[in-house]
């Protein structure tokens, strides 16, 4: 159901007492309300293509289809088929002297109740309702803010919502940047948020006020590290994939590379021809607009500004009449503003840099990433970016299809964000995962209970050795 600004209470009220109704939905119930979510998906795919569109100036159907339908088909799917898995308690053992008395223990999944997703315009699509696939299964009632920057989907989304799902287990609250800060400082029992730092850091702030958890996706400067062992054509084939889809409006996109002076030429040959190749369609059918003005004149600024401090600049595109354009900032000074923020956009900014330690000690220098690329063949340099560098993921000789991997945990690490969701990361990430104990016929607590004698001491010292 969709709400407006002057109804959030009553609507949140309404999935707030649901829940208090049905706290533990069964298997059943669950996969009825995932099955839906893929219904309103499939049933309504060029609707959605459609509104993604129309929001973005242009964005490539097939791009569509594939980022945000398929996607979030896909994390459907996995949930479907593992979900029964992932609601059973699972066994721990107890410690030996409560084993010795019969005592059991498990850690058992319980829905915590009522919870907010906050998604971005990026994929608008996936980064509501692959939140919403997780807070599902795991048994909660959702109440999703879209973005404002993309209206027709956030609109279609909120019909879509109330005609699959009554008011009372999932609800859509469209609205301008008023509506969503009334939206956070309600007491939800979790709130999942998409997006910046600047506004997760507002996001917090009232989330405190009700001690509510957080689940934040924040996205920053992803590097890739180019060894010198590096297949220079894939890595340029991944790279112009990375730009190129969704225009690099993605908070995974690869963000700034580096690479070795002296293989610098090389690789840039190779990206131009690998972005020609990806936006040689006549009328650059495949490609998407940055998606709105304010949003491009930002990107345009940060390249005026590391071209104004004697940076190379470099532009790619496939044809003339192309919508599409990678440009690449090499060797900005220090003190240009796109070594510092997320360029978010079809940029790619280099640094000759290619000593694997000089790497290492540049990529931590700035705030943890979200994902960290390594292009090269040595497994120990692998392992060395693993253990002495700190991101939300790590990836080696690809970009981006770690997310499609939903078995696999997605979220960042400190400036990245905070916690994981999808499959069942997502699950845990949004259930109470109560620990439950089970007196056996023992009663231990009589040898712990004074007066303390012989018996008591022994099993004191029994207790530290077992």
């Amino acid at each position: 159901m969709s709400v407006s600004s002057n109804n959030l209470e009553p609507q949140f009220q309404v999935l707030r007492k649901a829940y208090y109704l049905e706290r533990y939905p069964s298997l059943t119930a669950r996969l009825d309300r995932l099955r839906r979510v893929k219904a309103m998906l499939t049933e309504h795919e060029s609707a959605w293509c459609e509104a993604l569109s129309q929001d973005f100036g242009y964005r490539s159907a097939d791009q569509s289809s594939f980022a945000d339908i398929t996607t979030s088909i896909k994390s459907v799917n996995h949930a479907l088929k593992n979900l029964k898995f992932w609601m059973k308690a699972e066994r721990r053992i107890p410690d030996l002297s409560l084993r010795m008395s019969g005592a059991k223990t498990y850690v058992e999944a319980f829905p915590k109740g009522v919870v907010g997703i906050v998604s971005p315009w990026n994929f608008p699509i996936n980064l509501a309702l692959s939140p919403l696939v997780s807070v599902l299964a795991a048994g909660n009632r959702a109440f999703i803010k879209p973005s404002e920057a993309t209206p027709a989907t956030s609109a279609l989304l909120e019909k879509l919502i109330s005609q699959y799902f009554t008011d009372d287990e999932v609800a859509v609250a469209c609205g301008d940047v008023d509506v969503a800060q009334a939206f956070v400082k309600l007491p939800f029992d979790h709130i999942i948020y998409t997006g910046g730092e600047t506004v997760a850091k507002h996001i917090m702030r009232d989330a405190a006020e009700n001690l509510v958890p957080l689940t934040l996706e924040l996205g920053g400067k992803s590097p890739v590290i180019v060894s010198s062992s590096a297949d220079l054509k894939l890595t340029a084939k991944r790279i112009a994939f990375g730009k190129y889809f969704n225009a690099g409006q993605i908070c995974i996109a690869p963000d700034y590379l580096l690479i070795a002076e002296d293989r610098l030429e090389a690789f840039l040959l190779d990206l131009k021809s690998e972005v020609e190749h990806a936006d040689s369609s006549q009328g650059s059918a495949d490609s998407v607009s940055i998606v709105n003005e304010r949003h491009r004149q930002r990107i345009d600024y940060l390249i005026a500004e590391g071209e104004s401090t004697n940076a190379r600049v470099m532009r790619f595109s496939g044809h003339n009449q192309s919508a599409y354009q990678l440009t690449v900032v090499i060797n900005p000074s220090a003190d240009a503003g796109i070594n510092s923020s997320e360029i978010f956009g079809p940029v790619l900014l280099i640094k000759t840099i290619g000593d694997l330690s000089e790497q290492i000690a540049y990529i931590n220098q700035s705030s943890h990433p979200l994902v960290i690329y390594y292009f090269g063949r040595s497994e120990t340099e692998f392992r060395r970016v693993a253990r002495e560098t700190s991101s939300g993921g790590l990836v080696k000789n690809d970009v981006i299809f770690q997310y499609a991997n939903d078995d696999l945990p997605f979220g960042g690490v400190g400036g990245s964000g905070m916690g994981k969701y999808r499959g069942e990361y997502g699950f845990k990430e949004f259930s109470n995962n109560r620990a439950v104990y089970k007196s056996g016929i023992v009663d231990v607590s009589g040898f712990v209970t004074p007066p303390y004698s012989g018996v008591f001491r022994m099993v004191n010292k029994l207790m530290r050795k077992i």
